[in-house]
């Protein structure tokens, strides 16, 4: 794409929260921020899955929902549409719900209290292929390993580096 088509694309964000003051505030909001659309404002993540609309490029995702938390509906989420690129909106700064958001695929987790701007930044930025995490999450990758984990980790590599070779005979 070129850099002129770039700077004229619009991204597109979709927003998943049962709370229809939020939806109805995001909605608003990314409507009236150059350069972002609001795809459509869902209830559920069922309402979502359900719709035979384009895909959004975004999809905020409210963390916890009383049918189906944003974490456990990613999964479909990303079977349906494997190239949405999840960030969890949440009002919980909730170490646990960030680490199960990033495993299960999520790009970010921004809290429901941040900023307009904050909230854009985040989105060019996850939409730019990047990930954001708020203040202070260390992805556990990046945590020193305890000896369970580091023998787990080392189990898994040898099994692999056997496969590989079995596959090779």
């Amino acid at each position: 794409m070129s850099e002129i088509a770039a700077q004229n694309h619009i991204i597109s964000v979709a927003v998943v929260d049962d709370d229809a003051n939020v939806r109805n505030g995001l909605w608003w909001l990314l409507n009236n921020i150059a350069g972002l659309r609001c795809a459509g404002a869902y209830a559920s993540c069922r309402e979502f899955l359900a719709t035979s609309a384009e895909p959004p490029d975004i999809l905020l995702l409210d963390v916890s929902m009383p049918e189906t938390s944003g974490i456990d509906g990613m999964q479909p989420i990303k079977t349906k549409f494997p190239a949405i690129k999840i960030i969890m909106h949440s009002n919980f700064d909730d170490e646990d719900k960030m680490s199960r958001s990033r495993r299960a695929g999520a790009r970010g987790y921004v809290l429901k209290n941040a900023s307009a701007p904050q909230l854009y930044e985040t989105i060019l930025h996850v939409h730019r292929g990047g990930a954001v995490w708020p203040p202070g999450f260390e992805p556990e990758e990046s945590r020193p390993l305890g000896f369970t984990a580091f023998l787990n980790t080392l189990i898994r590599k040898a099994r692999a580096v056997f496969n590989a070779r079995r596959k090779m005979r």
